[in-house]
């Protein structure tokens, strides 16, 4: 009797690497083998705790964490994708007192508007949640959510966007910032939902933002319209290079990392979708199914193309374990020898698009 299984099914692009900052060693340990609402809280635990630093002392800290050039400042808000801006602002050197318009000064950003957390600490201060950012495109920014936005009623100068949500699950003003960066403000919303998982089931009755985006519990925290668009987000924009420096710079002042840089997967291990039926993909792109003692993974490959097609096996630490080749559209992979734990199914062709699973052992 075959014994199916069917945990999740999502797109990726090839080349996409699971694992990518200077992580000190057994950082993670005490998260592999979970996924979903286990996974969060044993990041959770790891991440809690971290070391304070005052809301003063960021403009301080910026020169390492948000250093782009010439110690000039990485603002998300005016920086281009191609790394250029219409004005820069020097470290320490342009901050904000008073501003009339774009380009005047920068101050900080709270990617979680602290409003959603009534000013609280250490939230205020988390150098994950608070960026170095334009004044002005801050302040048009306000507490409004972040999310796609269809007729803008306002554009800054790298193209970022303020005007009615077009992402279904949502009517109310959002900001969009530019693709090259959605991907960076989506994993600081997974970190502050994972990071104060003791406190985030709170947040729905400090504002009506908030409440728009975050579903009142400790688990998977926002509302289903907010994971879809986080999760297609973080695809959308890999982790960069800028990113993981980010990540060990904060790391080296808070003693706290963004396990969502560090590890990616992580965030479809909690928050993917699972299907209703435990047979076949709803867009009956894969059969996933185990002999009866789970010691052989089949896949069955329902598409006309013909070009070439690959499975691989990775662990939760983005190890690749087992590889094969899909010969007429079939493939088994035997797994027997793998310890128990969670695994990600990664199928991908020749015109390089990928379907992964999530599957148990």
């Amino acid at each position: 009797m075959k014994k199916r299984f069917f945990i999740s099914l999502t797109l990726f692009y090839f080349g996409i690497i699971f694992s990518f900052a200077q992580i000190p060693q057994g950082y993670y340990d005490s998260a592999i083998g979970l996924y979903g609402t286990q996974l969060k809280t044993a990041l959770y635990n790891i991440i809690k705790n971290h070391t304070v630093v005052s809301y003063n002392s960021l403009y301080t800290h910026y020169a390492t964490t948000d250093n782009l050039k010439g110690d000039t400042v990485w603002d998300m808000y005016s920086i281009k994708s191609n790394g250029t801006a219409n004005y820069y602002y020097r470290h320490g050197l342009n901050t904000c007192g008073s501003y009339n318009s774009e380009g005047d000064c920068y101050n900080r950003e709270h990617s979680t508007p602290a409003s959603w957390f009534n000013d609280a600490s250490p939230m205020y201060s988390d150098l994950f949640n608070v960026y170095p950012t334009d004044g002005y495109v801050n302040n048009r920014r306000s507490n409004y959510p972040m999310a796609k936005v269809g007729n803008a009623t306002w554009t800054s100068s790298n193209g970022s966007k303020l005007g009615t949500c077009i992402t279904l699950g949502y009517s109310g003003t959002v900001f969009e910032p530019i693709d090259s960066f959605k991907g960076d403000f989506a994993r600081s919303f997974l970190y502050m939902a994972t990071r104060y998982e003791n406190v985030v089931a709170t947040w729905p009755s400090n504002s009506t933002e908030a409440a728009a985006v975050y579903a009142g519990n400790s688990g998977l925290a926002f509302k289903q319209w907010y994971i879809y668009l986080l999760l297609e987000w973080c695809k959308l924009d890999p982790v960069s290079q800028k990113e993981i420096d980010r990540n060990n710079a904060v790391y080296n002042i808070q003693n706290n990392r963004n396990p969502f840089i560090d590890h990616p997967e992580f965030a479809e291990l909690i928050w993917g979708p699972y299907p209703a039926t435990n047979d076949i993909s709803k867009e009956k792109l894969f059969n996933v199914y185990t002999n009866a003692d789970r010691s052989i993974v089949y896949v069955d490959l329902f598409s006309a193309e013909n070009s070439k097609n690959y499975i691989y096996l990775y662990d939760i630490s983005g190890r690749k374990v087992l590889s094969d080749i899909i010969n007429n559209n079939k493939t088994e992979l035997n797994i027997a020898s793998l310890e128990n734990g969670v695994y990600i199914l990664a199928a991908f062709s020749a015109d390089k698009v990928i379907f992964t699973y999530k599957i148990v052992k």
